[in-house]
Parts: structure tokens; C-alpha cells; sequence
């Protein structure tokens, strides 16, 4: 039997469609949910999990912007001068994101690396005159997007950060900290 060039010519068209949208490409947004465990350098602040919000465009088929944003987490914290008590720490991320198989149109895996920038804010630090700089420092993140959906994703991600905690009372310095957490993460991404 064959087929006629209509229907041939339509099965093509299909096929492609279905493929392209499967690929990453220039002009993508897409947003995720996710859940995270840092593992924070040094045990002076206790370690928290959080959850975020992640965003991104990509401006090209292998090359996109990501601004991510984790909630207000509660640390405990005791100084080596003894001093303690509890802080908020939320942090956010602005990176360039580099996917290596972009633009593949059968691609189902997705691997991605990241470098930017990291924001972070404390706040609500208890303590007699007590308070800590916002801190602003490397980021760097490697991940993975297993597509579920042409629109759905799981990720995963792994995420460094450079953050500083000068703890300051009345003004003057009382210790000044290397947090540099180290978040393993997982998410649900949705693409438009």
C-alpha cells in the first residue's frame, strides 16, 4: 500500500512539530518549584531545608538567564564568643545557564551548568544590638532536566554559593563567618 504525498507530507509535519518540542529553544520560559538541602560550612548556623522558586528565558537554544529565589529560613546559630541565637537567611541567585544538548530535538535529558551571582539577605537577628550584613558572592550550579512532558520536567541540581556573615553588635564586629553552602536540590520545572 502506499502512501499518498498528502499524508505522507502530513506524517513529516507531525513528526517534526513533536519533535521541535521536545528541544530547547531560543525564546523558552519556563518556571520551577523546588526543594533543597544545604549542608552550610562550619556548625555555627544550624542546617535547614528550604524550599524556592526558580525562572528563565533562554535568549538562545543552548544559552538562558535563571533568577532563583529560596524562602526565609530559620537558623539557630552559636558564636565562638558565645553568643547565640537565631536569624532568617534567604538567599537568590541571577546565573547564565549553558544547556549542551539545546536546540537537539530528541534530546529527553537535559544537562545544564550555571554561573552567576549570589544575593544574601539575614534578617530578624535575635540578640542584644545584634545584626548581620547582607553578603553578595559567587554562584555556581550543575543540574539535570528529565523531560516528563513536552512541558514538564523533573530537575535535579547541585548548588554552591560564596556567602559571608559578618555578625556585627552595636556596630562593631564580633565574627565574621564562611556559610558557602552546598544545596542538593530537586524540582518540578514547567516550560511555555
Amino acid at each position: 500500500m502506499r502512501l499518498s504525498p498528502v499524508i505522507a507530507a502530513a506524517t513529516l509535519s507531525l513528526s517534526l512539530v513533536a519533535g521541535q518540542a521536545m528541544a530547547y529553544q531560543a525564546g523558552d520560559v519556563y518556571v520551577r518549584g523546588e526543594f533543597e538541602k544545604s549542608d552550610i560550612n562550619g556548625d555555627e548556623l544550624s542546617k535547614e531545608n528550604a524550599f524556592g522558586l526558580a525562572g528563565g528565558y533562554l535568549f538562545h537554544d543552548k544559552l538562558g538567564m535563571e533568577l532563583s529565589i529560596g524562602e526565609d529560613v530559620e537558623h539557630d546559630y552559636s558564636l565562638a564568643s558565645g553568643q547565640t541565637g537565631t536569624l532568617d537567611r534567604m538567599p537568590a541567585n541571577l546565573m547564565l545557564q549553558y544547556y549542551p544538548l539545546g536546540g537537539v530535538e530528541a534530546a529527553r535529558i537535559q544537562p545544564f551548568i550555571g554561573a552567576g551571582v549570589n544575593y544574601t539577605r539575614f534578617s530578624s537577628v535575635s540578640g542584644a544590638g545584634m545584626d548581620v550584613d547582607d553578603s553578595y558572592g559567587f554562584a555556581g550550579q550543575l543540574g539535570v532536566d528529565l523531560t516528563i512532558t513536552k512541558n514538564l520536567s523533573a530537575t535535579g541540581f547541585a548548588r554552591y554559593t560564596e556567602v559571608d556573615a559578618e555578625f556585627e553588635q552595636t556596630g562593631q564586629t564580633v565574627e565574621d563567618l564562611r556559610l558557602d553552602p552546598v544545596s542538593v536540590g530537586a524540582g518540578v520545572t514547567y516550560r511555555f
